[in-house]
């Protein structure tokens, strides 16, 4: 499905988290079943999402907008929550954004609710999510990938 004019178009990049269920600290897990970045093209800016079962994402909500948007998002069996932090790399600082991003196991389809004013983001994506080769080289590539553009220009 390739984007319409005004849609802003984005790569989800999700990477399998080899640290899952070791400790960060006494009696804290890993618990995050995939790490990834969003990116939008027009306007550029990076986005971290961690994505968790529905109870342990839930358990991460701390701000009182967080708790609001629990109550407007369903536990889904086979569905993987994140919440969604701005990434500043000059600075190497994550800023905690009104947005959800979910994974669904079976079907492969991603939800990406991101509202973020401060940089003009404040859409919905609707992509599906596809398994990438794993490259020979060494390189770091992503377990899945979903996009509504063409990524040859990125």
């Amino acid at each position: 499905m390739l984007t319409t004019e005004k849609e802003i178009q984005i790569a989800i990049r999700l990477y399998e988290n080899k640290a899952y269920g070791t400790t960060q600290g006494k009696g804290i897990y890993r618990r995050a079943l995939y790490n990834g970045t969003i990116d939008t093209k027009q306007p550029s800016v990076k986005y971290i999402v961690d994505l968790y079962t529905y109870d342990d994402w839930e358990s991460h909500a701390k701000t009182d907008t967080q708790m609001v948007m629990l109550e407007s998002v369903d536990d889904v069996k086979d569905r993987l929550y994140s919440w969604v932090q701005r990434y500043d790399p000059l600075t190497k600082q994550k800023t905690l954004v009104y947005g959800v991003c979910t994974l669904d196991l079976k079907t492969q389809a991603m939800i990406a609710l991101i509202s973020d004013p401060a940089y003009g983001v404040e859409e919905r994506w609707d992509v599906e999510a596809k398994p990438c080769r794993q490259s020979s080289t060494g390189q770091k590539s992503p377990q899945l990938l979903a996009t509504n553009g063409e990524l040859t220009n990125w």
